[in-house]
């Protein structure tokens, strides 16, 4: 399996993700087991609700990076009463507080749960190879953490790598184009924490169309990328012609 896309990546677009009409379709497989949409997530969707709303909200920088972080909006106006009218305007209502997104210190992975596949698997780094393509794990088993992304429950994405299959066996993301939104992705951290992803969106690739803005690109949130080999089987080559990635967003930690 061979994973595209050298880390770090060509700078992102000012928003950090690609046009709705640019995105690739995202993969659902027909799995029988269905599950409610999930709400929006990210500062995007709050933003928006409150602008909608005629109301301000604070928005917190990332860690080391100075300046404003606020974003005004003006206060919805009521309006003046009516010539002698002595009843004063009814009070706004209270609206509630926006929290900080979740995010963690630095810990390694050291083991990542899928309930959804039965899937458990222990964690080994990963750097790059000499082509600046990263490298993959040595067998079926274990997943593998690259070492030059965050890690899990780290703002920004946390990526991991591993195996379809090797040598006709199942590897340990043998089901992962399966995932639905919403399906669970337990990291372990070597500091005794346990985060815990959901998933946003699962896409299939050709590996010369890699989404690497995407994959690796800054995040205003603690992300997470499985990525495993899928598509054809090219005899000659002995490589898949896709990559399937999935998007995930830390949901928990304990």
């Amino acid at each position: 399996m061979r994973i595209s896309g050298a880390y770090p990546p060509p700078p992102p677009n000012p928003e950090g993700l690609l046009p709705t009409a640019d995105r690739p379709r995202v993969t659902r497989y027909d799995r029988s087991r269905h599950r409610a949409p999930r709400a929006a997530h990210g500062w995007a969707t709050v933003s928006a609700a409150l602008v909608a709303l005629g109301l301000g909200a604070v928005f917190l920088l990332p860690e080391g990076q100075s300046g404003s972080a606020r974003l005004d909006v003006p206060m919805a106006v009521a309006a003046a009463p009516a010539s002698g009218s002595t009843t004063p305007p009814a009070p706004a209502a209270p609206q509630p507080a926006t929290s900080p997104l979740l995010q963690l210190g630095a810990s390694d992975p050291v083991r990542v749960r899928i309930p959804a596949l039965g899937v458990t698997s222990s964690v080994m780094e990963l750097g790059l190879e000499a082509d600046g393509a990263m490298e993959v794990p040595p067998g079926a088993y274990p997943v593998g953490w690259y070492d030059g992304s965050p890690t899990p429950g780290q703002l920004g994405p946390a990526v991991l790598a591993g195996h379809v299959d090797w040598d006709g066996e199942p590897g340990a993301f043998y089901g992962l184009r399966e995932l639905l939104p919403g399906d669970e992705v337990v990291v372990d951290r070597a500091d005794g924490t346990v985060t815990t992803f959901l998933v946003d969106r699962v896409e299939e690739h050709g590996k010369d169309e890699f989404p690497t803005d995407e994959v690796y690109g800054d995040i205003d949130h603690a992300g997470l990328r499985l990525i495993t080999c899928g598509g054809s089987f090219d005899e000659d080559s002995g490589d898949y012609l896709d990559n399937v990635i999935v998007f995930a967003t830390l949901s928990t930690a304990r």
